[in-house]
């Protein structure tokens, strides 16, 4: 976008639940609320050991971690630049949040690992609050200026909390590329028989639900259906659809249906490649002349 340059630092959260569980958190254990007549497919549920949310703070991470069981592997889908200024989440914001859109995931990265160096203590940050600004009105809100007291990347934040952390640089409302999916099914071949993996974007929606119900195709492709493994997440999700088409005219539209057809592609994908092996995506989609 024209604005990628200029970008400016929003707050990720609502600061007055900076102590909570993160936005949307839920969890593969949690009984599915139904509200048609028939009954969701369970089959593998229980036994996904996944959980998806929102961005968190050091103090939501270790509350949500509290409702996990075993060694948790924390999938980071966001492309966006984003650390965390004193305890809390900041990420600089351009139009439709494509501030890194081109940009690789080494890129972003040290552009992160930069912007923590850079702020030292008592140096002065501007941080406005997430909502006014994606929703066109960032100038109606003053920034708060935040004298920085303490500054990380998400990984440390992470890994202090005791868990693994994996980086998938996905752009917001879109699908994620070829070899976005392939360091994915490499993590997810990685993981030990007992992990646990927690999937988060920004507000735990749109990516994250697209990435839990990937996690759910590689374990159950061979025993749930498509349309079964996409309703049980958009119950958990509290009905985010990611085979849904946005109304027409709408600028996500186009890529709402170019991530419904790839979540088709890679049903197909994992039927052949359960857990994701033995191909990678990509090497699929060559052996398949897709």
């Amino acid at each position: 976008p024209a604005d990628a340059d200029s970008a400016v630092g929003i707050w990720d959260i609502d600061l007055k639940l900076a102590n909570a569980l993160p936005r949307n958190f839920r969890t593969t254990d949690e009984p599915l609320e139904a509200n048609k007549s028939e009954a969701p497919v369970t089959t593998g549920l229980r036994n996904l050991r996944a959980s998806g949310s929102g961005e968190f703070t050091p103090k939501g991470l270790k509350l949500l971690l509290a409702r996990t069981r075993g060694p948790v592997t924390v999938f980071d889908l966001r492309q966006e630049t984003h650390i965390f200024v004193n305890d809390l989440p900041v990420s600089w914001y351009a139009s439709r949040d494509w501030a890194n859109v081109g940009r690789s995931q080494s890129d972003v990265e040290a552009d992160e690992t930069a912007r923590v160096a850079s702020l030292k203590p008592g140096s002065k940050l501007d941080v406005r609050p997430g909502h006014p600004v994606k929703h066109g009105n960032g100038n109606s809100v003053p920034p708060h200026q935040v004298t920085v007291e303490r500054a990380s990347i998400e990984r440390d934040v992470v890994q202090r909390a005791g868990a693994s952390y994996v980086r998938i640089t996905v752009t917001d409302h879109t699908r994620p590329l070829d070899d976005e999916v392939d360091r994915f099914v490499l993590a997810v071949r990685a993981l030990s028989e007992n992990a646990w993996a927690h999937f988060h974007c920004e507000a735990g929606l749109g990516r994250t639900t697209t990435f839990m119900v990937l996690f759910d195709i590689l374990r159950n492709a061979n025993r749930v259906t498509l349309d079964d493994l996409v309703g049980r997440q958009k119950i958990l999700s509290n009905g985010y659809d990611v085979l849904q088409p946005n109304e027409p005219g709408n600028w996500k539209a186009p890529y709402a249906a170019e991530r419904a057809a790839f979540v088709r592609a890679f049903y197909e994908y994992a039927r052949a490649n359960p857990n994701g092996r033995p191909q990678l995506w990509s090497e699929w989609l060559k052996s398949a002349g897709q």
